[in-house]
């Protein structure tokens, strides 16, 4: 880095009265939505576990070994509707019926249980815990540094699970606080855009079951979805597989095009709040502070930046803002 760019980089500062209240505020203290923290164990049946990320509006769940509680692993909606695709194949997935109902023929999938159904422990959401009495800056360096993470479990000494935080409470806990955040905030999105994002997309007319193959086989959470002259248009992500209901039904909605399973959902989740008006650009002109605020008042976890043509040349993460905010302490 040249002395002009150090110097200019040097002036976007994190408030050392920011990072002291991360040092000195305790992991657990920051609570999930409600007090709710849904939980499985390696035996407990695929069905019921599915259903229960549908009623507490869940997209992962933390699984613990039944004979001392202790932690497993994660499973998440996308480990069950790979799990159903690769056993029982496009086809059959394809016919507006219930799900269940239809699966209660096929004895190996009614008897399959959590165990037999996590590809592996650790293959979305790898597991990086905190010790109860940890900060909140640990959970932070936990974000910034480590792939994947996209939730962070707080254990006792016995490794037994009493909290969760994730990313989207840990972005909401820095933009009650941003005041307090310093000049990173400042900093412009075409400097965190250093190391280039690559910008994954889909075009709206592919079918929907295309995006999340693609997702869960590059292993991220969202994708952004384009139009025939490549202008962003939506995003699509694996929160976007509870469209398929705990009964199953709504498989079949995987063989529709992009543009007509999300236009469905957004319809369904509008009164929910859940999604977005619409998908959420920046300019390369933005700020830091502008991405923190998307992100904690949207609920999203990515926004992508475009040129003068709406088209994606990058896509901030909140990863990418844990980063920032920590390397520039």
């Amino acid at each position: 880095m040249s002395k002009r760019a150090r110097t200019e980089s040097d002036k976007f500062k994190t408030n050392p009265e920011f990072v002291h209240r991360l040092i000195s505020t305790h992991a657990e203290t920051l609570v999930p939505p409600d007090n709710r923290i849904f939980i499985a164990q390696r035996d407990d049946k695929v069905v019921d576990v599915w259903k229960g990320l549908m009623k507490h509006n869940f997209s992962s769940v933390p699984v613990l070994q039944k004979t001392k509680n202790k932690w497993y692993g994660w499973l998440d909606l996308a480990d069950i509707v790979e799990f159903c695709i690769k056993n029982f194949g496009e086809e059959k997935l394809k016919q507006d019926a219930d799900f269940w109902k239809e699966m209660d023929k096929e004895e190996y999938f009614r008897t399959r249980k959590v165990n037999d159904v996590m590809v592996n422990p650790t293959r979305y959401q790898p597991f990086h815990p905190v010790t109860k009495g940890y900060s909140l800056f640990s959970v932070a360096e936990i974000f910034a540094n480590e792939n994947g993470v996209h939730r962070v479990p707080v254990v006792d000494q016995n490794r037994q699970l009493v909290n969760i935080i994730t990313q989207s409470q840990f972005i909401r806990y820095i933009h009650q606080h941003i005041k307090e955040l310093g000049s990173v905030k400042d900093r412009p999105v075409s400097d965190i855009m250093g190391n280039q994002n690559a910008v994954i997309t889909i075009d709206q007319d592919q079918p929907a079951i295309r995006a999340f193959q693609t997702m869960i086989n590059s292993n991220i959470t969202g994708m952004g979805v384009v139009d025939s002259n490549g202008k962003l248009v939506e995003n699509i992500s694996l929160r976007d597989l509870k469209a398929i209901q705990n009964d199953g039904r709504m498989f079949w909605r995987l063989n529709q095009t992009v543009k007509h399973f999300l236009e469905k959902i957004r319809k369904e989740f509008a009164k929910k709040d859940e999604r977005p008006a619409h998908v959420i650009c920046i300019t390369e002109k933005d700020t830091l502070e502008t991405v923190i605020n998307w992100c904690a008042t949207s609920g999203i976890h990515r926004v992508y930046v475009v040129d003068a043509n709406k088209k994606p040349i990058n896509v901030i993460t909140l990863k990418n803002v844990f980063t920032e905010i920590l390397a520039c302490v």
